[in-house]
């Protein structure tokens, strides 16, 4: 079956890089949402409010 070796290859290939893309847009969407989340605890934590 050395036939299906090239076709595992480009799956496998295909699957990483499919992969490395989601785990960037995760990181695009997820990061902002942390540091927003991390932001507004500070604010409550330090009783900082918009309308003093």
């Amino acid at each position: 079956m050395a036939d299906q070796d090239p076709i595992r290859d480009a799956l496998t290939k295909a699957g990483t890089s499919l992969l490395r893309t989601l785990g960037i847009i995760l990181l695009i969407i997820i990061v902002p949402i942390v540091l927003m989340a991390a932001a507004g605890m500070l604010f409550f934590a330090l009783g900082v409010t918009i309308d003093h």
